[in-house]
Parts: structure tokens; sequence; C-alpha cells
């Protein structure tokens, strides 16, 4: 009997934690993020050598994938599933997006800071990787 409420204990659990990460993937939507990170790569394509665009492509694409999965993490864990929910609704409602505070912003600040720097460190990495000879030229002057 102990196996079967624990089973559904567990059950439930894993449940509510999917719709809270749902919920944050949605609020992250709605922050305008994956449109944010493709003009960034509308921007940086000039740059890419042309034979290269489609390794770079991929590359940068897995690279938003991973910031937009941990940034959602980070959402998740810093910000109250209520407030994110409810902030939701408005959004679908209004096309307005609620301004909500993390539970501890300073902690949020350090680890989006963080995470920001990673990935503009790889972005950069991507850029020397398959830019242009003209284009990394024209950096340096």
């Amino acid at each position: 009997m102990k196996k079967i409420i624990f089973g559904t204990a567990m059950f439930f659990a894993v449940q509510i934690g999917f719709a809270q990460s749902q919920d944050a993937q949605t609020f992250v939507d709605n922050m305008g993020v994956k449109v944010q990170i493709e003009g960034a790569k509308k921007q940086i394509l000039p740059a890419i050598d042309t034979a290269k665009v489609n390794e770079f492509t991929k590359e940068f694409d897995a690279l938003a994938s991973t910031f937009i999965t941990d940034f959602t993490k980070l959402i998740d864990e810093s910000y109250d599933a209520t407030e994110i929910k409810d902030a939701n609704k408005k959004y679908a409602e209004t096309k307005e997006m609620t301004q909500i505070a993390p539970k501890d912003t300073a902690a949020f600040e350090q680890k989006v800071n963080a995470l920001q720097a990673e990935v503009g460190m790889s972005m950069q990495g991507l850029v020397m990787k398959y830019a242009s000879a003209e284009a990394l030229q024209e950096a340096q002057e």
C-alpha cells in the first residue's frame, strides 16, 4: 500500500514540475528571447564566410537552444510559479508583459550575468571560427 501511495505522490510531483517548467517556457517565449536571439543571428550572418554559413547556423542554433533551456530553468527556479502563470495568462489576453520580481533578485541577476557572459564568450568563439577573413580584418582595424 505504501508503494502505491508513494508512486502516486511521485507521479503528481513530476506532473507539477512539468507544469511549472512549461509555464516558465511560455514566459520565456512571451519575453521574446528567441526573437532577440534570431535578431542577433541576422546581424552576425553577414560577417560569416559564405562557405561556412550552414555549419555556423547549426552551432549557433544549438548554442541558442542551450541558452534558452538554461534561462528557462533559471526562470523556473527563481520566480514564483503562480506569478509566472498569472503573467502568462495576462499576456495571452493583452499581449502585454507583466513585470514580476524574482524571489531573490541579487542571486537571479548574478546567475543571469554568468549565463550571459558564458553565452557571449561562446558566440564570440563562433564568430571567430566562422567569420570571413575580410570581416576579421575589419574588426581588427
